[in-house]
């Protein structure tokens, strides 16, 4: 398996993934997608991440959504 290197704008996300803040991939209406790696697979993700100071938080809610769509629980989300 080939090693992560973290670098000074990388953040680690729940010890799982690590979101690259340089590599910004897009933007709408209520979040940014950053390019992202998984630290056990080295696969590379998109991560969606939206402000904290959100009036009306969409990321879980979409979260949700996409875990019904493929088969998942509705209480499964991250």
């Amino acid at each position: 398996m080939k090693e992560t290197h973290l670098n000074d704008f990388d953040i680690i996300i729940s010890s799982n993934y690590i979101l690259k803040a340089q590599n910004k991939l897009g933007s709408g209406s209520f979040g940014d997608i950053y390019l992202g790696v998984n630290i056990k697979t080295n696969e590379k993700i998109a991560i969606k991440v939206e402000p904290q100071k959100a009036k009306i938080p969409k990321i879980k809610l979409e979260s949700k959504i996409y875990s019904i769509i493929q088969g998942g629980s509705k209480n499964n989300f991250i």
